[in-house]
């Protein structure tokens, strides 16, 4: 109890200062909390080779939850840019949306553009939370891996360091989220199975990351809902209909639509759900 009590607080600390190093490409953003009613957000490069000049154009807040902040590049300005923000009729914690001026077609990745996610990918993306390799690609209908889970639950929960392969597990050396997973393990958040196989390209169903989700978080507000088409009596059901009463669910989601709790979940569902989770905690 006492180690999820730490990543609780490690948590509640409003759009984090990160541990891990950034894995997004391009512009990110960082939050620093001034006083109980301000955050500062800085907007930088996450690779020093990209750096160009940046000036901020715009800014407003969407439904009390989304920050918009719009952004032009400018060769004479500084490298980094903030705005000082009151949270003053925001809903906290709220999520940070980039935009860049003038292009309206523009996105962190290539393949988002007018998906029912996109502004859960896009917050993730600018938090330094995800990335698209080198083609520039989410790929929000694919499935998404133990490895890929294992990565995106680290840096969501700020867990730094290193780990060992204490579990013995015979199966991440070749996995590119190695370093994910051995964090994951060492946390208690995933584990290997009795063969010592993590299996990191197997899917994650919509069960599995409900219940790290339900488990990990700490969520504000909890209702009490009753929704006809979750199932009953099972091990994950508790965590499932967490989701809902939380909010980090919707029956209004198109996942609603066919819902199946041992389903796989796609990489955008995935997404949506973690961005949620960050900013409704």
């Amino acid at each position: 109890m006492k180690k999820i009590a730490v990543y609780i607080l490690i948590i509640a600390v409003a759009c984090m200062s990160f541990v891990l190093p950034i894995q997004a490409h391009g512009l990110i953003y960082e939050t620093k909390q001034l006083d109980d009613n301000k955050i500062r957000i800085t907007l930088k490069w996450s690779n020093s080779k990209e750096a160009k000049g940046i000036v901020i154009s715009y800014f407003y807040i969407k439904n009390g939850k989304t920050l918009n902040i719009g952004y032009e590049l400018d060769e004479k300005a500084s490298t980094t840019a903030y705005i000082d923000f009151d949270l003053s009729g925001a809903i906290t914690p709220i999520r940070v949306v980039l935009h860049k001026v003038g292009d309206l077609k523009w996105a962190p990745f290539k393949d988002i553009k007018g998906v029912e996610a996109e502004e859960y990918i896009r917050h993730l993306h600018d938090a330094g939370k995800i990335d698209a390799g080198k083609d520039q690609k989410f790929r929000p209908k694919d499935n998404i891996t133990r490895g890929e889970f294992a990565a995106i639950i680290v840096k969501a929960l700020n867990l730094g360091g290193t780990a060992s392969n204490t579990k013995g597990l015979k199966d991440i050396e070749k996995s590119a989220d190695k370093k994910y997973i051995l964090l994951a393990v060492k946390h208690g958040i995933m584990s290997g199975d009795k063969d010592k196989k993590f299996k990191p390209d197997n899917p994650m169903s919509l069960a599995d990351v409900s219940t790290i989700v339900a488990k990990y978080f700490k969520f504000k507000t909890n209702r009490n809902g009753v929704y006809k088409k979750l199932k009953q009596g099972k091990s994950y059901s508790g965590s499932v209909k967490k989701m809902f009463d939380t909010g980090i669910l919707s029956v209004n989601d198109s996942i609603y639509k066919t819902f199946n709790e041992e389903g796989k979940i796609n990489r955008a569902n995935c997404a949506m759900m973690i961005s949620r989770a960050l900013s409704t905690y």
